[in-house]
């Protein structure tokens, strides 16, 4: 039996899979209109297509913190505007 990984691939064939799967996932954000997008906007795109979260963020060049804070405060923002209704 083969020894179990913490979550790596197990085999040479899970592992030639998985390059070929991001490979293909950076390809299609190259040719999409999201390329022109923030980066955080590039790992939600990359995490449609099935590529963790924190292996998106190192293909874009930053970390899976930096894009946890993004999307933390670009929440954060949105709540503002849900304020109290003006009275009519």
């Amino acid at each position: 039996m083969p020894p179990k990984n913490s979550g790596g691939p197990e085999s040479e064939l899970e592992k030639i899979g998985t390059v070929v799967a991001r490979s293909l996932a950076y390809l299609c954000l190259q040719n999409s209109e999201v390329k022109s997008r923030t980066v955080l906007e590039k790992a939600k795109f990359l995490g449609g297509l099935g590529i963790p979260f924190a292996d998106a963020a190192q293909m874009l060049g930053s970390t899976a913190e930096s894009l946890r804070v993004m999307s933390y405060k670009g929440k954060k923002g949105k709540g503002k505007s849900r304020g109290k209704k003006e009275k009519a």
